[in-house]
């Protein structure tokens, strides 16, 4: 809704029409959660509960591996860990992204540290 005392120049922005949380997407390349096994990195962002044809219940994990670089080094993975979503979960919750964290694995278990 347009405050009637704010300047409307014609374009979108001066709108103030919020984004829509339900149609989120990160427009980076994508990367497979077994290449960052013990590599450390950010995490910027999360999606959660996304549909894949892996299951109705992931999470689109926003990251990257250099906090002074815009754009240029972001990633994205999904994951199924239930470790790793709760975590992601409460750090969203508390507004603490980024985040630094190493990415680890045990057989077919993946956590962070």
């Amino acid at each position: 809704m347009v405050d009637d005392n704010s300047f409307d120049d014609g374009s979108l922005s001066s709108l103030g029409i919020p984004r829509d949380e339900n149609n989120r997407h990160f427009n980076c390349p994508e990367i497979g959660q077994q290449r960052l096994i013990n590599t450390t990195f950010f995490i910027v962002d999360i999606i959660p509960d996304v549909k894949t044809k892996y299951g109705t219940d992931r999470m689109l994990v926003k990251i990257k591996f250099r906090m002074e670089d815009p754009e240029a080094d972001a990633r994205k993975f999904f994951t199924g860990s239930g470790e790793i979503k709760y975590i992601l979960q409460r750090v969203k919750e508390m507004n603490k992204f980024p985040r630094r964290v190493t990415l680890r694995a045990i057989g077919n278990r993946y956590f962070l540290e």
